[in-house]
């Protein structure tokens, strides 16, 4: 969930070492202080030209927990692939979220689930996204991403270490980082603010 009035904004590109270039635009907005607003957009590109994709907006809700140390939320979003069709999308998403603490560091763990309904004879998505972060000091973050997705009973999975560099106090942070998923490596370049 993110506070209300604030914002949180990210780019990524992740070019593959076949030459497939991936880019993804993510961005949500605390509109009331138990409802964040959102978008994500996905594009696929090769050879320089734009592919397929999948955009969806979205609204995010929390979980009662109490005073536990954990944060859930839920999230439901209509959104539709681009590209060679337009097919009718529904996202259905629950998330969880917690601070740790390692080696003296503190840090963050996410688990975000998430089922994109096609909303015609499409099959649909399964997705389990896992985030471990771990603040090293003010200016570096460390994270380890586990992505797996399920189409039809086709499972990929991905792994996506990356390095947080933010040079000013509350500037934009810069991601450097690989991915890796069927023997295939990729580099990964985000930039992300908050506002």
């Amino acid at each position: 969930m993110q506070e209300h009035r604030k914002g949180f904004l990210s780019y990524s590109g992740v070019y593959e070492e076949t030459g497939k270039l991936d880019g993804s635009v993510y961005l949500e907005y605390g509109l009331r202080p138990k409802l964040t607003l959102g978008a994500k957009i996905d594009v696929n590109m090769t050879s320089g030209r734009m592919g397929d994709g999948t955009g969806f907006l979205f609204f995010r809700k929390p979980v009662r927990t109490g005073e536990r140390a954990y944060k859930i939320a839920y999230d439901i979003g209509l959104g539709s692939t681009f590209g060679g069709n337009s097919d009718p999308l529904l996202r259905t998403g629950l998330s969880y979220g917690r601070g740790i603490k390692m080696w003296d560091r503190y840090g963050w763990l996410a688990i975000d689930g998430a089922i994109e309904w096609a909303l015609d004879d499409n099959p649909d998505m399964l997705k389990l996204d896992t985030t471990i972060g771990l603040n090293l000091n003010d200016r570096f973050k460390v994270m380890m991403q586990v992505f797996v997705s399920d189409t039809d009973g086709q499972t990929a999975t991905t792994l996506a270490p990356s390095l947080v560099w933010q040079p000013k106090p509350k500037g934009r942070s810069f991601v450097f980082g690989v991915e890796g998923e069927d023997g295939i490596f990729a580099l990964k370049l985000g930039i992300w603010r908050s506002f």
